[in-house]
């Protein structure tokens, strides 16, 4: 039952990243520029929520060692820090970029964290393909700027 919530919720924030970046196609600055905000901003919701997923991951005292729960544990802040400070970039190119960059190296973290035991292989999993997707849109929507 969670695998199949956990796709069903990453499937769902794909359907929203097209959705954006459909709306990056339109020459409508009234369209586009909206656009362009929540792509942004969702990606930073989203960057922010993996931090807590390995927030919580991290946190579970059965998993691994304390040494490396705790290392988990302060990378967990990272992705909400970094997408925070995506915010504050000077243009969107900037800020999809960072936040293309981001995905991609908190992906590298949480297989990372799975080598480790503290993130279960499925999971890591659906992370590589939804992450792949979710990249390959925030490219398209990169050029489109």
């Amino acid at each position: 039952m969670v695998r199949r919530i956990a796709w069903i919720s990453a499937i769902a924030g794909l359907v929203i990243f097209a959705a954006i970046t459909a709306g990056l196609f339109s020459p409508e600055s009234r369209i586009r520029i909206p656009a362009i905000t929540a792509l942004v901003t969702f990606s930073a919701i989203i960057l922010s929520h993996l931090g807590g997923i390995e927030n919580g991951l991290a946190l579970r005292e059965e998993a691994s060692n304390e040494k490396l729960r705790a290392a988990a544990l302060g990378l967990s802040i990272v992705p909400s820090l970094a997408a925070w400070g995506v915010l504050w970039l000077p243009t969107p190119h900037w800020q999809v970029g960072a936040s293309l960059a981001l995905f991609v190296i908190v992906w590298g973290a949480d297989l990372w964290l799975s080598r480790h035991g503290l993130i279960p292989a499925w999971f890591v999993d659906m992370r590589t393909a939804v992450t792949a997707v979710a990249c390959v849109i925030l490219a398209i929507a990169w050029a489109l700027l």
